[in-house]
């Protein structure tokens, strides 16, 4: 019985804590934060709409106890696990209690379908993603273009 239950004890502390989270069509900002405890492989799948050229991500880990955490992360298109996929070890190993970040800018076609693995393993830990999409330039054009003429009308009620 003793064995068994020892048994039990490892198949359980060996289980990968795997979550999907279907964000769908990026329009705002997007944060989310998750308890690890153990294994993690989690999984982001995101659409970007056609007002939007790219996404800026980020990443926040934190080792609360002092054992490390370890992360990595995968991006793609298209299916997860499948299709462009670009590695990137982000802070590969927190040791001690301690902090680790990350932030990017990709690219991205508007109206595909991306997604995004974080995975990786801590004991008493916790990470935040946030993703923002990125306007198109003609929108920062537009808003150049709106403060200028704002900026004009001041000056000329001021003139008179």
């Amino acid at each position: 019985m003793k064995k068994a239950a020892i048994a039990l004890t490892l198949v359980s502390a060996a289980a990968v804590q795997a979550a999907t989270f279907n964000i769908g069509a990026l329009g705002n900002t997007y944060t989310n934060t998750v308890d690890v405890q153990g294994t993690f492989d989690d999984t982001y799948t995101f659409s970007l709409p056609g007002s939007f050229s790219g996404v800026t991500g980020g990443y926040i880990g934190f080792d609360f106890d002092g054992s490390g955490l370890n992360t990595f992360l995968t991006v793609g298109q298209g299916t997860p696990g499948a299709g462009l996929m670009v590695s990137l070890p982000i802070n590969s190993t927190l040791g001690g209690v301690d902090v680790a970040s990350y932030q990017s800018t990709f690219s991205l076609t508007s109206g595909g379908s991306y997604w995004f693995k974080l995975s990786g393993s801590g004991d008493l830990a916790s990470y935040t993603v946030t993703l923002a999409p990125v306007p198109e330039p003609e929108t920062y054009a537009l808003l150049l273009a709106g403060l200028g003429l704002m900026g004009a009308v001041a000056r000329r009620r001021q003139s008179k």
